[in-house]
């Protein structure tokens, strides 16, 4: 064949090659995970991992929504050598992310899941979830305000209308007695086996619960007072009835309502009243919210801890 006709075959292919729509290329590429900027998502309950939109993919095939989003790995930072100011404001951004042992521990009365941060500081916080939740629903709140902590995330054993819970509602305000005083008891003897299996320290471990988490824990306070030193108590009201003796001296607790939260803030002052009253050291804060959970909390949260960390070492 001749140079002009060589010219004029390869000249051709270039056009077709050209004229091929991008759509309907070799899609090897496009199954491949696109990488992108993990962000937080600071306004909801539980903040996951985002990918940003990825211009240099639009070219391939979209294969439904599953592919809009990518979920990616967040990788732990370590803060070894952080303040604590500089802590709540990594915290407020949402760029400190816990590392997770993956698995879900079904060992014990309660199933839990353990996470353990890049740098432990030998603390310990517990998480106690809100209806219709799970024990992963509080790691991303829980590793902001407390990223050098071991967290572990329980799950409430009862499950009511399809939602996990710690104890049966009757009403929106009004609970099971029974029910409530026997997962207590149970989650106490959790805690005692939790402790002695992992060697917590009783004096560093901070119980976060949220809602109906957070009741349990105010209930546990009263009918086992020596169990919990410290608690953040979110969005959270009394459910015990009765009269009940306890001594809560040597407890601190921070209790955070949300101003619009029409339903639950109401009972706010009752409980910071009922554990004041049985001695417990109480801060108290409104903040504009509603039931859920945002940046705001993060900050009030981690400045609080923060102040308790700096007031345990002037002690000590």
């Amino acid at each position: 064949m001749g140079k002009p006709y060589l010219y004029g075959l390869l000249t051709g292919l270039s056009i077709i090659v050209a004229a091929y729509p991008a759509s309907a290329r070799n899609t090897a590429d496009c199954d491949k995970l696109q990488s992108g900027k993990a962000e937080v998502l600071l306004n909801t309950i539980d903040p996951q991992p985002d990918v940003d939109k990825n211009s240099a993919g639009d070219a391939c095939p979209q294969k439904g929504p599953a592919n809009s989003q990518t979920p990616v790995k967040a990788v732990p930072i370590s803060l070894g050598a952080t303040g604590s100011g500089t802590i709540v404001k990594k915290a407020t951004k949402g760029d400190i992310l816990p590392q997770s042992e993956g698995s879900l521990h079904e060992d014990l009365t309660f199933k839990y899941r353990i996470y353990r941060p890049e740098v432990q500081n030998g603390d310990t916080m517990v998480l106690l979830h809100g209806s219709g939740q799970d024990e992963t629903s509080l790691v991303s709140f829980a590793s902001k305000i407390a990223p050098n902590a071991l967290l572990l995330a329980v799950r409430g054993r009862v499950v009511q209308d399809g939602s996990n819970r710690w104890y049966r509602r009757l009403t929106p305000i009004s609970f099971d007695q029974q029910g409530i005083r026997s997962e207590a008891k149970a989650f106490a003897e959790f805690l005692k086996q939790v402790t002695r299996e992992y060697k917590f320290d009783p004096n560093r471990t901070t119980f976060l619960g949220y809602s109906n988490g957070a009741n349990l824990v105010n209930a546990v306070m009263m009918l086992y007072p020596d169990l919990v030193k410290q608690a953040v108590l979110l969005r959270s009201m009394p459910v015990l009835t009765g009269t009940i003796e306890a001594n809560l001296a040597n407890a601190r607790v921070l209790t955070v309502s949300g101003a619009s939260d029409q339903l639950y803030a109401p009972y706010a002052p009752a409980l910071e009243d009922l554990l004041r009253s049985h001695g417990a050291r109480v801060e108290a804060r409104s903040i504009k919210s509603d039931h859920g959970l945002g940046k705001d909390d993060v900050k009030v949260v981690s400045e609080w801890l923060a102040g308790g960390a700096t007031a345990q070492l002037k002690k000590n």
